[in-house]
């Protein structure tokens, strides 16, 4: 049955794709971007059962894959982190934590994220250079968790 918190989540998380796709890839630093939807997700998990998370990662992943023609490597990468990371972000989210504690559990994240996603690149071969691999790896993830922690500042505890 269709709930209005799922409604709400699907439209934030809507709302989340279309920003990444539309502001950050054009918002580049080194060559690299910050992504929002990932940070969407790891905040999903805190929230959400195992399942609905997984189910949420793989709709926006596959969305943000068809925005920008990287067919699958969002969706996976998004979904596999989810897999992996889901018991540990639902068992600390009761916990409340400073700004460098969110940039340290966000930059891990997307860490893995992006090694995750670099990886399934390379069987697709959709990026040729090691440079771009660091640039993905580092610098955005980088940017990621600096913006992670930002939003974890403004954030309201409603």
């Amino acid at each position: 049955m269709i709930r209005s918190e799922n409604i709400r989540t699907l439209l934030i998380g809507l709302g989340m794709v279309a920003i990444q796709v539309i502001l950050f890839r054009n918002l580049r630093i080194f060559d690299s971007e910050a992504d929002l939807v990932l940070i969407f997700i790891l905040w999903m998990c805190t929230k959400r059962t195992k399942t609905e998370s997984l189910l949420f990662a793989a709709l926006f992943g596959l969305l943000q894959d068809a925005m920008s023609d990287l067919w699958g490597l969002h969706m996976f990468s998004k979904t596999f982190l989810v897999f992996i990371l889901h018991t540990y972000l639902n068992r600390i989210s009761e916990n409340r934590f400073i700004f460098w504690q969110i940039f340290l559990i966000v930059l891990a994240a997307a860490i893995i994220h992006n090694l995750i996603f670099f990886g399934v690149s390379l069987f697709s071969e959709a990026y040729a250079s090691t440079h771009i691999g660091w640039n993905l790896i580092f610098i955005s993830s980088l940017l990621t968790a600096i913006l992670g922690s930002f939003l974890h500042l403004v954030r309201s505890d409603a």
